[in-house]
């Protein structure tokens, strides 16, 4: 790509950045932030949460239509109807389990890092290699380079 070298754009999980910031301080602002995320999302636990009340809301299903003795078609039908409702009660559990802050009392504040924009992919073709990091950012936020 032609602005693979700009000292204002990096790549990172496979995408292309771009900030008014050096490379080096914005890409490594961001892993810093990235890391707090998926620590963050580790104490969280949701799929844990949701995937119990999933599982509750079938069985509860289940019960419900087997001890109304009703016909197996019918409540087999509503098992989707148990699943989502037995994820969304889960989830609403969860989070009023969760702290109310967003985040787990151990952790430290979640880094902050520069301005970025995300470079699609026919911007970063398409720009010369001398653009200044506002034009790529301009052109970034329009969707193409003119």
């Amino acid at each position: 790509m032609a602005i693979d070298n700009h000292p204002n754009v990096f790549r990172f999980e496979g995408r292309t950045w771009v900030s008014q910031a050096p490379r080096d301080e914005a890409l490594e602002q961001f892993r810093a932030q990235r890391a707090w995320d998926a620590a963050n999302a580790k104490l969280q636990r949701w799929w844990v949460a949701i995937t119990i009340g999933a599982v509750l809301g079938v069985a509860a299903t289940l019960a419900l239509g087997t001890a109304a003795e009703a016909d197996p078609t019918g409540y087999l039908l509503l098992l989707p109807l148990g699943f989502g409702v037995g994820a969304i009660l889960g989830a609403l559990v969860n989070k009023r389990f969760n702290a109310p802050e967003g985040q787990h009392e151990s952790l430290p504040d979640r880094p902050t890092t520069v301005p970025l924009t995300q470079v699609p992919s026919r911007v970063a073709k398409a720009a010369p290699p001398h653009a200044t990091a506002v034009e790529i950012i301009e052109w970034s936020n329009r969707g193409f380079v003119g």
